[in-house]
């Protein structure tokens, strides 16, 4: 039997009881990867959810320069998690950043478990809700910190802030 303990960490599961974690368990897969192992690449269909439980994941997006990194997501993050939400190909790249063991739940499992039970859609869907939230709070900081540095850094010869 799989030590549950790594969902109770998860700011998806952790509002779950045993039960109800026990359900996660049964549509999941505990999966370990090597550095440099692809999960998946911007485009790819959505397909399931991930859970970190060990190491880390970069995702990233490709430039015109190279890989450009977003994140480096540890345990207990979670990502992929917009394919419940909606059909859409996959939106970067995800990308093994050292060896790891993560937590994998297919999508057709997951949605016929929220079908069937109620109360475990609602801890989960109200849990994604708080979790995007806050990532939409982190990335208008980040916005708006981009924003106020190029307001002020345009094309003065002294760097990008002016000195008093």
């Amino acid at each position: 039997m799989i030590d549950a303990t790594f969902l109770t960490q998860s700011p998806l599961f952790r509002n779950l009881n045993e039960m109800e974690r026990a359900q996660i368990l049964i549509i999941g897969d505990v999966r370990s990867y090597s550095a440099g192992d692809v999960l998946f690449r911007e485009g790819d269909p959505g397909d399931g959810l991930y859970m970190v439980v060990k190491g880390s994941v970069r995702i990233s997006k490709s430039s015109l320069t190279g890989e450009e990194a977003l994140a480096v997501l540890e345990s207990p993050a979670f990502f992929g998690e917009m394919a419940l939400i909606d059909n859409s190909a996959r939106a970067a790249d995800a990308i093994v950043n050292e060896d790891s063991v993560l937590f994998y739940i297919p999508l057709p499992g997951l949605r016929t478990l929220i079908e069937a039970e109620h109360q475990i859609a609602l801890k989960i869907l109200y849990a994604l809700c708080e979790v995007l939230a806050q990532r939409l709070r982190e990335t208008n900081e980040r916005y708006m910190s981009i924003f106020t540095i190029a307001q002020w850094g345009g094309g003065s010869p002294d760097g990008p802030l002016p000195l008093p």
